[in-house]
């Protein structure tokens, strides 16, 4: 098949697929484009034991490149939601030590969501009762919560839009952040 009839079969085949968005983040223009899965997510197949995953080194970097730009969740007292990621990608001045590493985790892991808050943000251990899970995964507005209306939301729905706002992660990025929740949502 010649490179324009297979990138034009490729287009085809994610238009197809459901809804894309920019995967990545505001600074990533080059970032490949990626359906929403159908609610509920399947994750059958997947493997949530292994590989081990770092919140250090695959998880906070994920954060960085795509929650905390702009003004959604890289300010420790103006995130949305009152969610704090961590720092801007951009932001060199700021130390990631184990002790801030902590801090981070100590605001996600068994805190109630501002949004939904019958639902822990992360629920270590079990992704599916985690409400990050359920924004990245776009399924928070099928899961029957109780949400408090999300002011700025582009689609108007009781518990707010997909996160990152700006896009879809990617299955592999969406699949990452599963597996460290399962594993126990560890400073590692």
């Amino acid at each position: 098949m010649a490179p324009t009839r297979t990138v034009f079969a490729l287009g085809l085949l994610l238009a197809a697929s459901g809804p894309a968005i920019s995967c990545g983040g505001d600074d990533d223009p080059a970032a490949p484009e990626c359906p929403l899965p159908a609610c509920p997510v399947d994750v059958s197949g997947l493997d949530l034991t292994t590989p081990s995953v770092s919140f250090e080194t695959e998880v906070l970097p994920l954060f960085r490149r795509s929650c905390t730009f702009s003004s959604c969740h890289g300010s420790p007292t103006d995130g949305k939601a009152k969610l704090y990621l961590g720092p801007k990608k951009s932001d060199t001045g700021t130390t990631i030590d184990s002790a801030f590493r902590q801090q981070l985790i100590d605001g996600l892991v068994d805190v109630a969501s501002q949004t939904a808050p019958e639902m822990d943000l992360v629920e270590a251990g079990d992704p599916d009762k985690s409400f990050l899970m359920l924004k990245v995964d776009g399924c928070h507005n099928e899961a029957g919560l109780t949400c408090k209306t999300q002011t700025g939301s582009k689609s108007k729905k009781p518990c707010g839009d997909v996160m990152p706002q700006n896009g879809v992660l990617c299955a592999e990025d969406r699949d990452l952040l599963r597996r460290w929740i399962a594993q126990g949502a560890q400073n590692d």
